[in-house]
């Protein structure tokens, strides 16, 4: 099921979530997810869920690995998780550009509270209480094999510590959640990969 609306179009589309900020954390912990028309609502996730091995962020900084060419899927995956995981927020978000329009202004985009908010959602959703964080322990995408220049690559293929991030998502989930999932969807752009957008199913 794919949320759309909090955002132009112009923007990479794993950023037009409508709910995608509550939903992902909503699941994760069990609490009410919204509904695809609430745009932001005063669900939050508990914030014990980050791991204290986790990097402070950056979100001024434009490191040299945010626009670091990925010549696999695979690899714009595993940069793109890590740096999440990290809180490296506005280098996940930059290494997308690709996928903004030509006049989207990539800075402004990435810098925004939608990017941000966005991120930080999947963030609380994956790095949970006892699990190694990058660089302590290395994201691994598995099973990768791109369709011309687009492949979906599903949470249950991508793994951080020994778990999958579909697991990681639903540690304290309750309620009826066998059918979620979350699946990156990444696009090659001039000979290289990134992940242009963002489906959860529930």
């Amino acid at each position: 099921m794919r949320h759309k609306g909090i955002v132009s179009t112009a923007n990479p589309r794993w950023l037009e979530s409508a709910c995608l900020a509550v939903l992902v954390p909503a699941m994760a912990f069990g609490l009410a997810a919204c509904g695809s028309s609430v745009a932001g609502t005063s669900t939050a996730a508990p914030s014990g869920g980050t791991s204290p091995t986790a990097p402070p962020p950056s979100a001024t900084s434009k490191s040299s690995s945010a626009n670091a060419p990925a010549d696999s899927p695979a690899a714009a995956v595993e940069s793109w998780v890590t740096q999440i995981l990290q809180k490296r927020y506005t280098e996940a978000c930059l290494a997308s550009a690709p996928a903004m329009a030509p006049d989207q202004d990539a800075e402004t985009v990435c810098n925004g509270p939608e990017a941000k908010k966005t991120l930080e959602s999947l963030h609380e959703a994956w790095a949970k209480p006892g699990v190694k964080l990058p660089p302590q322990a290395k994201v691994e995408a598995t099973g990768v094999a791109p369709q011309g220049d687009t492949v979906t690559v599903a949470d249950t293929a991508i793994s951080v510590d020994g778990r999958t991030l579909h697991e990681l998502a639903l540690i304290g989930a309750t309620g009826n959640v066998e059918s979620f999932s979350v699946s990156l969807e990444l696009k090659k752009h001039n000979g290289t990969w990134h992940v242009g957008d963002l489906h959860i199913k529930f």
